[in-house]
């Protein structure tokens, strides 16, 4: 075997280095999902219909989520924590939002598709008191929400409506 130049072998080494990276991870942190929650393979398939969306949401179905709320993203705390329910045309998602500017639960949720429209609504109020023993800065029992989503597979994002139905915050990523 030859010897090698030492740059060579510093060239060799950076290329080794560099060989074994991967692309870059989303590095922002996700709020962790309580423990209580259960994982989102555990929901039962389902061969009923998904119920209806709420009446305030309907109309939102199929629109891009950009064009509903063009405004700048605000901050909130909160989880998409799994599927709990599935059906033959959806599945029911459930998380929490605490809205941290108005010290509030999120209002509404909606849950938009990975080309960015929006597939699904969610109702908030419903109890989490496991949020409260793990963040005591929230002070509501009520940032549960549960919404449906007209599909069974794929990517979803949620997000709250909050500043009065001006504006979202972004809530967590699941994948169905």
């Amino acid at each position: 075997m030859k010897n090698l130049a030492p740059s060579c072998l510093i060239a060799a080494a950076a290329a080794a280095a560099l060989g074994s990276c991967d692309k870059p991870k989303d590095r922002a942190p996700l709020p962790a999902a309580p423990t209580a929650a259960a994982p989102a393979a555990a929901a039962p398939r389902g061969t009923g219909t998904m119920p209806a969306l709420p009446a305030w949401g309907q109309a939102m179905v199929g629109k891009a989520q950009a064009s509903l709320f063009p405004g700048e993203m605000k901050p909130c705390v909160g989880n998409t924590d799994n599927v709990t329910e599935r059906y033959a045309d959806g599945v029911k998602v459930v998380g929490w939002g605490w809205d941290t500017a108005a010290k509030v639960p999120i209002a509404r949720v909606i849950l938009v598709d990975g080309a960015g429209l929006v597939t699904g609504v969610g109702e908030t109020g419903l109890p989490r008191p496991d949020v409260n023993a793990a963040k005591p800065e929230i002070t509501s029992p009520t940032t549960g929400w549960a919404g449906y989503v007209s599909r069974t597979t794929g990517p979803i994002d949620s997000y709250g409506i909050i500043d009065g139905g001006k504006s979202l915050c972004r809530l967590g990523h699941l994948e169905l």
